[in-house]
């Protein structure tokens, strides 16, 4: 071959080899593309499992603080029917120093339980570790 058929040979190879690498990047910045997109919308979906659980999360401590009132406000009711059947039984009673004992008793046991918080602590309830609502049971 001559000079200028070699120089033209040199030139249509390299242009081809530089074609084939073009293609080939081309391909890899689709590949890319796609990859991207896909994790994109992994990173969505993972997103949203996670508010979920956070929401999760709140609604079984809100369960929990209701099922603790509900259980305070039950013990209350049964305090205070407990009351009612001393009241009823005092009214049958003779005597007025078993009267005066029972009432004491049971007005000391009626003010621990109206002294006890019934307001949710909302700063207490977020630093403690949540629990089942079964664990009180």
């Amino acid at each position: 071959m001559s000079w200028p058929q070699n120089f033209v040979q040199s030139y249509v190879t390299h242009k081809t080899v530089r074609q084939e690498e073009k293609r080939r990047l081309l391909r890899r910045n689709s590949e890319l593309k796609k990859e991207f997109t896909h994790l994109e919308e992994q990173d969505d979906k993972l997103n949203d499992t996670l508010k979920c659980m956070e929401q999760r999360e709140r609604l079984l401590l809100r369960q929990h603080d209701a099922t603790s009132s509900l259980q305070r406000l039950r013990d209350l009711i049964a305090l205070i029917q407990k009351d009612q059947l001393i009241h009823v039984s005092m009214a049958t009673a003779t005597t007025t120093t078993t009267t005066t004992n029972n009432t004491a008793i049971a007005n000391s046991n009626a003010s621990s339980l109206l002294n006890t918080n019934w307001s949710k602590n909302t700063s207490s309830s977020s630093s403690q570790p949540m629990e089942s609502p079964d664990a009180n049971n």
